[in-house]
């Protein structure tokens, strides 16, 4: 095996108390850097979050022993750049594991320009750094043409290595048994759950609005689990509109999640049509092991929608269209059958493909070459 030892930040809340700079976890030694910057939430305390971590983790690549392999991964953002220039010092390999894509995302969204000189000089740096590492693992297989077109890498330096499921079920749990089913009250009714980050990549709009369009039908029940940016918008919204068959709950405990995941006949999946090749919503490998349907609302040629497709675990709908939505969970509602037919092979498509031993196996493998 590896002694495996992690360099992170420190977490902004902690429901544990405050966490140690140094602890041992499931023989996993973990190593917090920077500052305890107890609030996120503004340009300066990220800032000085980013930046103490960063140098943190710089002089602690420095001084590591030179039998360590090192991997990375996407946030912040700018751990490949301090990877880089520690290995050009130490003459030393490293492995980056990209997530998300920056600054493509921000540009993707029309929040940055591409003339934006930060934007420039932040492209200029990822050429030299992504250039540097043994290998750049990504999430999605459409995140490929992406990094060959934007930085000229060779295809033999980019490596898919899907994400792994958070929940590990020996089998699903069915909606009946669900602790949330009673709890919520939502036995009796065909429960669509939207659950995880509502953040820029997600239009959690498009998702109130269909479920304003199927509101005379009194045996749905749409449940968004989660918290982020585009929330308290989505929340407006559904006001304005006086949508009433839409339960809101907050961020769950990780116990909670294989039980909440399974409180649902159809799991939500949204991300933006511009967003295709840079961010993967890692949500789906949970969806996948409790054994529900999905309906994807994302680009056709996205990392969600092919695995959704090649396992026929679900539907794909086009981002943005409501009414193609709309359509498809009315199907879902009315054909329980296929409902479950997709949710069993959406388990089997977690068993042989989305756990985390099979991610392990699959890293270790570059990793020791």
């Amino acid at each position: 095996g590896w002694n495996v030892r992690v360099l992170c930040g420190f977490p902004t809340q902690n429901r544990h108390g405050r966490p140690p700079r140094n602890e041992i976890h499931n023989q996993v030694t973990i190593v917090r850097c920077g500052l305890r910057v107890p609030l996120k939430n503004n340009f300066f305390y990220r800032s000085l979050s980013y930046i103490s971590f960063c140098t943190g983790v710089f002089f602690k690549l420095l001084f590591s022993p030179r039998q360590c392999v090192w991997l990375g991964l996407t946030n912040p953002p700018f751990n490949v750049h301090v990877m880089a220039m520690a290995s050009l010092i130490r003459r030393h390999r490293f492995y980056y594991f990209i997530q998300d894509l920056h600054p493509e995302g921000l540009l993707a969204l029309n929040n940055w320009s591409q003339r934006n000189p930060i934007v420039r000089l932040w492209v200029f740096f990822n050429h030299i750094a992504y250039s540097k590492a043994t290998t750049l693992f990504v999430l999605g297989r459409d995140m490929i043409p992406l990094l060959e077109r934007n930085y000229q890498l060779p295809l033999s330096r980019i490596a898919y290595l899907p994400h792994w499921s958070p929940v590990e079920p020996r089998y699903p749990i069915p909606f009946k048994d669900s602790q949330f089913s009673g709890e919520w009250e939502l036995t009796g009714k065909f429960i669509i759950q939207y659950a995880g980050n509502m953040g820029l990549w997600h239009d959690i709009s498009s998702l109130v609005q269909t479920a304003h369009a199927v509101q005379h039908e009194n045996d749905i029940q749409f449940v968004f689990i989660g918290d982020g940016i585009r929330k308290a918008a989505a929340m407006k919204l559904a006001a304005k509109l006086g949508i009433t068959n839409i339960l809101w709950k907050d961020f769950l405990p990780l116990d909670d999640l294989e039980e909440s995941l399974a409180a649902c006949h159809v799991s939500l999946i949204s991300l933006r049509q511009e967003l295709e090749g840079i961010a993967v919503p890692c949500k789906l490998y949970g969806i996948l092991a409790t054994g529900r349907a999905v309906v994807a609302q994302v680009p056709a040629d996205s990392e969600i929608a092919l695995t959704v497709i090649e396992n026929r675990c679900g539907v794909v709908v086009e981002p943005g269209n409501t009414h193609q939505l709309t359509r498809a969970l009315l199907h879902l509602k009315n054909n329980p059958d296929d409902v479950e037919a997709m949710g069993q092979r959406a388990f089997l498509a977690y068993q042989s493909k989305y756990t985390v031993s099979s991610a392990a196996e699959s890293l270790e493998q570059f990793l020791a070459k």
